[in-house]
């Protein structure tokens, strides 16, 4: 909850609220728009008052918001009628609608999605058609709770670059609510938020320089202010920078004064080599068997296999389409996977990166037969995944934690839902028993604490962790994440990683997609 908040955002500001999970900043932003009101106190939008009844409509015009998780704001069939379905219930005139919603997904380069339905979306693609209905709507202030959570890197970057677009064009007012720093660093203002109070209120500068107060908190740094204080301490004439740019101008600039104009701009040879991803790498002495191998995968969510040998005979005659989209597969091109090859060797930590809609999650769920390729095979643990029978055993020894894994849990105690997949095995409860007592243990949690709490009584750190537990409990050879960390602040995220880290110590195969590059190389042996 909140308590005893006063804050007064400027009108055409960008104000970026942060804080770690559970510290308000969701309380806060469903009170902005009148999704809940205050208990006590008072919150105006726009000169209206939030709690009024007859201008909570004029209240939500004028606030348009973007949850964290897009499947909450999704409501229409087809891409171009959700964005659209927002101007209706204003009552744009139709003519006036088909500019703001080109536009929209223009902004969010939706465009060549617009006649999808979004159900075969990824969950960044749905993010983005999220954003664009609420971009159409053109609102005084756009509260964003996490919208980029699900975002690749430049999915991000782009929505950024658009917000602040809206801001500086248009005097649009943003409450941008992140885990992400680098975005903090792009606002007028910082709040951050502890145990529904602010805590710390100030520009970037002001606010993301203090290291010691940040870290009291639970938040980190931006990387930029990090690599400044660590090149400060080994002698480095540079101050740290909250925005990267002008972290690396300070750098280059240091660079410069030190090593002469004459050398600044040179590189070596492994430098180049390194930038252009031609350095070689030896991992043969390092391979081991094959857990898991992919042999020329393809998939698609929407051809029948009639439909599948037509587009086989189109694309031979016509050859590859030249057309290319922004985000996403090729449009012209129906398959979510395409002649994927791909092995994961036992013991390895294998990262799986690539931009939203590339196929990521579609993969994953191929490694344990949750679905069948329509060409190609799967082979895991020696079995082909081909044979039904050979598909349920994998299953039992591949474990699937998906994005949001907490959305995983639903039995009435904890130890009822970790225990729900031994059960299914037909073991005898005395090893039931054991493994939930032992899963539970492995993810830092214990069962005479939280064994008959309900699952949906825990925080939402704990709530990961049992479903976690609940995967460990098939005692599974290999782990599959899919973005394990979405929505988590740094130090959750620390933690699961850590966790993670040690699962694969202990000796588990693991397998991590994620669209944070900073995770894939301090944890991965090999990245895809």
């Amino acid at each position: 909850g909140l308590g005893d908040v006063y804050k007064r955002q400027e009108k055409g500001q960008i104000c970026c609220i942060l804080g770690t999970s559970g510290s308000g900043k969701s309380t806060l932003a469903k009170n902005l728009n009148g999704l809940l009101l205050p208990t006590k106190g008072v919150i105006y939008v726009n000169g209206f008052n939030t709690a009024d009844d007859e201008h909570i409509w004029d209240v939500r015009q004028s606030a348009g918001m973007v949850f964290q998780n897009p499947d909450n704001q999704i409501v229409a069939n087809v891409v171009r009628e959700d964005v659209a379905f927002g101007l209706e219930n204003l009552g744009v005139p139709h003519e006036d609608m088909i500019p703001r919603i080109d536009a929209a997904l223009a902004a969010v380069r939706m465009t060549e999605r617009a006649s999808f339905a979004p159900h075969m979306l990824s969950g960044g693609q749905k993010q983005r058609v999220a954003v664009a209905g609420v971009l159409a709507m053109q609102p005084e202030v756009m509260i964003l709770d996490e919208a980029t959570a699900m975002l690749d890197p430049a999915g991000r970057a782009d929505v950024l670059a658009t917000v602040r677009k809206l801001n500086r064009e248009q005097g649009m007012t943003v409450i941008w609510i992140t885990h992400f720093m680098e975005e903090a660093a792009e606002a007028d203002r910082v709040a951050v938020f502890r145990a529904g109070r602010v805590a710390m209120l100030g520009t970037p500068e002001e606010i993301l320089t203090r290291a010691d107060e940040l870290a009291q908190l639970n938040l980190d740094m931006p990387a930029s202010c990090c690599l400044g204080r660590a090149l400060r301490a080994k002698g480095v004439s540079v101050c740290a920078q909250v925005r990267e740019a002008d972290m690396v101008a300070e750098i280059a600039q240091a660079y410069a004064e030190r090593s002469g104009a004459g050398t600044a701009g040179q590189s070596s040879a492994s430098q180049l080599e390194i930038a252009d991803g031609t350095v070689p790498v030896d991992n043969e002495g390092n391979a081991s068997e094959p857990v898991i191998e992919l042999s020329h995968v393809s998939y698609s969510y929407s051809l029948s296999p009639r439909e599948r040998r037509r587009w086989h005979k189109r694309s031979a005659t016509a050859g590859k389409s030249s057309k290319q989209a922004l985000w996403g597969n090729d449009p012209s091109s129906p398959w979510a996977l395409r002649d994927v090859s791909l092995t994961v060797r036992r013991g390895e930590f294998l990262g799986l990166a690539g931009h939203t809609g590339s196929g990521k999650s579609t993969l994953v769920q191929h490694l344990n037969g949750l679905i069948r390729p329509q060409e190609g095979s799967v082979r895991a643990l020696g079995l082909d995944l081909s044979n039904k029978k050979d598909a349920a055993a994998v299953k039992a020894k591949v474990g699937v934690v998906f994005q949001y894994p907490e959305r995983q849990l639903f039995a009435e105690t904890v130890a009822q839902d970790v225990a729900f997949g031994p059960h299914n095995l037909g073991l005898p409860q005395d090893e039931v028993d054991r493994r939930v007592e032992s899963s539970l243990s492995r993810v830092g949690l214990d069962l005479s604490t939280v064994g008959d709490k309900s699952p949906f009584e825990l925080s939402g750190g704990q709530q990961r962790r049992v479903a976690f537990a609940g995967v460990l409990a098939m005692e599974p050879e290999v782990l599959v994440l899919d973005e394990p960390m979405a929505g988590l602040d740094p130090a959750a995220r620390r933690d699961f990683l850590g966790l993670i880290g040690r699962l694969h110590r202990e000796g588990l195969t693991v397998v991590m997609v994620s669209h944070s590059m900073d995770d894939l190389a301090n944890c991965c042996d090999r990245i895809v």
